[in-house]
């Protein structure tokens, strides 16, 4: 007999956006729970958003613009970047409607400490 368990814990890394924020999912968030500030950025070409991980050295070094720099509210179950101009320029950049919410998954790179978004396919 081949028994297959179920797994009853999502490890799936998931982000929905919604025309003012960025909410990611507790598997998601986990990775920026040390995160003094995050950036985040387009790969038009790849249609991916990143979201960049910086402790506070990395935040305060002088060397990024600090408009650039965001905060992201790490809350018990989510983590959440709220900025209606960011959500702006990705909704326009990649063509979406966050009129209603969309859920895309990620995958987290440790190299470079970046969460992928990918927005090839809706969730």
């Amino acid at each position: 007999m081949s028994i297959k368990w179920i797994n009853v814990n999502n490890n799936q890394l998931t982000v929905t956006l919604y025309d003012t924020n960025i909410t990611l999912n507790k598997p998601a968030s986990y990775y920026f729970e040390s995160a003094y500030k995050v950036l985040v950025g387009m790969d038009v070409e790849n249609r991916l958003v990143l979201i960049k991980h910086l402790n506070k050295e990395e935040s305060l070094r002088g060397n990024i613009d600090k408009n650039n720099l965001l905060d992201l509210k790490i809350k018990p179950s989510y983590g959440r970047i709220s900025s209606r101009k960011v959500m702006l320029e990705i909704e326009k950049t990649f063509g979406l409607d966050f009129s209603e919410h969309l859920k895309f998954p990620a995958t987290w790179d440790s190299t470079s400490k970046m969460l992928k978004i990918n927005l090839n396919g809706v969730i």
